[in-house]
């Protein structure tokens, strides 16, 4: 690939990424995700049909997790502190879920009670996949997009890639992963862990569950997920930090697999056979 072909790719790459930002950013007032937590509890409100399917996936992963995976957990992002108030009226009630977001026609959202959402379980991910998009490269040509932690390859070669997780002694054995045409995500709840409280918390929330306030999961946990577009291995980790072993056959209807990692424990592989897919680890 000539020099200038490559940096036309990089900057569109670049582009895209930045537009994702700018629809599905919790911080930026002007975002779709900031004008539908002030107003979508009160009129349906017209987005930008991007977020409309970062959404629409989201729920579908929702339906399918029974809840490990919500966008609607941002309210006790913010009572930890991980995520900052936002300029709202309202603050959403105990019990507010994904099943109180609509989709409606012609790219509109409807919230049927106050809600705050927050994409940042998924939409970095697809910012990986529309940036690949953009840059339009041959399917000769070798290419990783890595936004820190969600991370996407293309092309003719197996890409060696080792995990980034904690280390419980120095000998300690860490896994290669060889990734070829396919998607990597991962999460822990250990690095980014705080006291709340009397409580230790982390960027994880756990699933509602009735008379039970959320709590923060997988504090002692790494997780990795392999799949074909990162979108999916990005929200599926939330899945498996909060699942476990238990996610097998969730994985195994994305075809995706997992690396687990609990604290004091070996690693542990389930879900989908990745050698048919061009990713093992």
């Amino acid at each position: 690939m000539a020099p200038a072909a490559a940096h036309r790719a990089i900057e569109a790459g670049f582009a895209a990424i930045a537009d994702i930002h700018r629809l599905m950013s919790f911080h930026d007032a002007g975002s779709d995700v900031s004008a539908l937590n002030r107003g979508a509890h009160s009129r349906p409100i017209a987005v930008d049909e991007r977020t409309v399917e970062v959404i629409r996936r989201a729920l579908k992963c929702s339906a399918a997790s029974d809840g490990a995976f919500d966008i609607t957990v941002a309210p006790q992002l913010v009572r930890w502190g991980y995520l900052p108030s936002p300029a709202a009226a309202h603050t959403p009630p105990r019990g507010a879920s994904w099943r109180d977001i609509e989709l409606l026609e012609d790219g509109r959202i409807r919230f049927h009670r106050p809600l705050w959402i927050d994409l940042g379980g998924i939409a970095k991910g697809y910012a990986v996949d529309q940036a690949l998009e953009r840059m339009a490269i041959d399917p000769g040509v070798g290419v990783c997009i890595n936004a820190g932690g969600d991370l996407r390859v293309e092309g003719p070669e197996a890409w060696p890639i080792r995990l980034a997780a904690p280390s419980p002694s120095p000998d300690a054995s860490v896994p290669l992963v060889r990734l070829t045409n396919g998607s990597l995500a991962s999460s822990s709840g250990a690095e980014a862990s705080r006291i709340c409280g009397r409580r230790r918390v982390g960027p994880h929330v756990g699933p509602i569950r009735p008379g039970r306030v959320r709590r923060a999961m997988g504090l002692r946990r790494f997780v990795t997920v392999l799949a074909r577009d990162c979108m999916t291995a990005d929200a599926l980790t939330k899945v498996v930090m909060a699942q476990g072993m238990s996610a097998a056959p969730l994985l195994a209807d994305y075809r995706a697999s997992a690396l687990i990692r609990d604290a004091g424990a070996e690693w542990q592989q389930v879900g989908a056979d990745w050698r048919d897919s061009g990713a093992h680890a």
